[in-house]
């Protein structure tokens, strides 16, 4: 019986050295296969201090040990304002833990508005590294390597929404343009046709040389300067070529030139353009066709016909991320406070690009170059549209009452009808009513809307006196001002329709406190003459260090040469005030 079991037992630990064997033969294979999938977490620390590097080394599998106390100090650090320290620990943190998509948010939201804010206001370009840093960090290290992680992509929408696309930061102006100025070059005409044309354009650089109009094009090209015949830096030679021709040869612009008509020179600048969107931006022009035709600009006449997303505007990034998180990363059939916090990331997008989404770029005669910032009604449609695409998502989702959803639409519709209709298109704001009488016909108590009930023309008057009522003197005179100023602005780009509708809004508050208030009491309660206020208006818009001196003069000689009265009144006006002074 005792050799039986000896026997048994020798049986066992043969078969057991026989596995041992087998797995060893097979580990350099499964490691193969973990680098492979990205699975392996072995990268060494960069710069770490020798007692952090051997304990990485020394504690293999209790890394995970190493990546707590990291993590506790990094906290620490941030909430001791050492900012700095902070990203350094947390650098180290995403090399043990690529995977904890926390640290990577950490580390952006650390570097994107902790360490910016730490630098003067004075000084954006240095604010705008760190801002491009924190987006960067997230866009092409910390989602490729969390791709289901819907989190992240949240967080990345939230910087270029709120840091970016938002006037809190001191330097707002000068992310705006910056990002203006970067993506501008790459976009071509902005029309649904060029998106096309980018979408379709081919993704490595081999495919587009294979094609003998490009082939030709681009030998021309390399016989003019060396620098072309490096493929890894042809594009970005190409498209430098394009904007600052005097960084090459004469002869390479020349080339341009010579080629400008053939399908050589325009088939290769679309490949460049979609190369560096997929490339540096990590953006896929398929997705922003896709975008174009859900959320893009609508004619305000016919909310069918509809025309690119303005790309050039932050907000247009933040729902690029934002759908690419929900079509990566969504789970249709289950709530999720993260998922509904992207949802609100679009249509929080949507709203800020139908305030804000008119950026205008100026560039004076002497290369000194300011934006401008206005509403662009044309996203109207599209904001409407996806704010009541997820109130229907979110009703099936949280029982009948989407919280932090469904709050703001009837005040937004009432206020979108009222900026229609003094633009001018009344048509679209007679539309926008039928829809709220529709939509929200009672209260929050199940009352009947009183006021919806009321004729268009009523209600819009009604609106209006809601909007006046407690109209201080000097509210007045500053809403007044305001919209004159305004005017005078949209007169200096020559958008004289938009001037009107402000002038024209400008007499109507002047007109109703006068009416309601000011009465024919003078010097107490009633305003001063309209033609006063336009004086004082242009003047402040003169005054106004927003505008660079050049945008001023064009302006001026614009109303001397086209409109003599205006001028006239205004020279008379300056010299009234003059002698009242006296």
């Amino acid at each position: 019986m005792l050799w039986k079991n000896r026997i048994i037992v020798l049986f066992c630990l043969l078969i057991g050295i026989g596995l041992l064997i087998a797995a060893w033969r097979l580990q350099p294979t499964i490691h193969l296969k973990r680098a492979q999938m990205g699975l392996v977490l072995n990268d060494p620390l960069l710069n770490a201090p020798p007692s952090l590097a051997f304990a990485t080394v020394a504690m293999g599998a209790f890394r995970g040990l190493v990546v707590d106390v990291l993590w506790m100090r990094a906290d620490r650090l941030k909430q001791e304002g050492k900012f700095f320290d902070a990203k350094q620990l947390a650098e180290w943190i995403t090399i043990l833990q690529p995977r904890f998509a926390k640290v990577w948010d950490f580390h952006a939201w650390n570097m994107a508005y902790n360490i910016s804010v730490a630098i003067p206001n004075t000084q954006c370009p240095q604010r705008w590294l760190w801002v491009r840093n924190g987006y960067e960090l997230l866009r092409d290290r910390g989602i490729p390597l969390n791709p289901q992680n819907i989190s992240l992509y949240q967080s990345l929408g939230w910087i270029f929404w709120h840091k970016i696309g938002d006037n809190l930061d001191d330097c707002h102006r000068y992310y705006k343009m910056q990002l203006l100025l970067e993506m501008r070059p790459l976009l071509g005409d902005q029309t649904n046709e060029e998106y096309e044309r980018l979408a379709a354009a081919p993704t490595q650089l081999r495919e587009i040389l294979a094609d003998p109009d490009v082939a030709l094009f681009i030998e021309e090209l390399c016989k003019t300067d060396s620098r072309f015949q490096q493929h890894q830096t042809l594009v970005d030679n190409f498209l430098t070529l394009r904007q600052q021709p005097n960084l090459f040869p004469r002869s390479a612009f020349e080339v341009i030139d010579s080629f400008r008509d053939k399908p050589g020179l325009q088939k290769f600048d679309t490949f460049a353009r979609a190369f560096v969107l997929r490339n540096t931006w990590k953006m896929e022009p398929d997705l922003m066709v896709r975008i174009n035709k859900q959320y893009g600009r609508t004619d305000i006449d016919d909310p069918n016909q509809r025309f690119p997303i303005n790309w050039e505007h932050p907000g247009a990034h933040s729902i690029y991320w934002a759908v690419l998180g929900l079509e990566k990363a969504s789970r249709p059939e289950q709530y999720r406070i993260e998922e509904k916090n992207t949802d609100r990331i679009v249509f929080h997008s949507l709203q800020q690009l139908y305030r804000s989404g008119n950026i205008i770029l100026y560039t004076g005669p002497d290369k000194e170059m300011a934006i401008f910032i206005r509403p662009d009604p044309k996203m109207f449609t599209s904001c409407d549209q996806a704010w009541r695409k997820i109130i229907e998502k979110y009703e099936i989702l949280e029982g009948g009452n989407p919280k932090a959803v469904r709050g703001g639409h009837k005040n937004f519709l009432e206020n979108a009808m009222m900026s229609m209709y003094q633009a001018g298109h009344e048509r679209r704001a007679r539309q926008i009513y039928a829809e709220l009488r529709k939509l929200y016909p009672r209260d929050d108590g199940g009352n009947i809307r009183q006021e919806y009930l009321k004729p268009f023309e009523e209600f819009v008057q009604y609106r209006f006196r809601q909007e006046m009522e407690g109209l201080s003197f000097d509210d007045a005179v500053e809403a007044i001002l305001f919209r004159l100023q305004d005017a005078y602005f949209y007169y200096a780009i020559r958008e004289d329709n938009e001037a009107y509708a402000r002038e024209k809004l400008a007499q109507q508050i002047y007109d109703y406190y006068m009416s309601e208030i000011g009465g024919d009491v003078p010097g107490r309660l009633g305003l001063p003459p309209m033609d006063l206020f336009r004086y004082t208006a242009f003047q402040g818009f003169m005054e106004d260090p927003e505008y660079p001196p050049s945008f001023k003069r064009s302006l001026l000689a614009r109303i001397q040469i086209e409109r003599p009265d205006l001028f006239e009144k205004l020279r008379q006006q300056e010299q009234q005030l003059l002698e009242r002074l006296q």
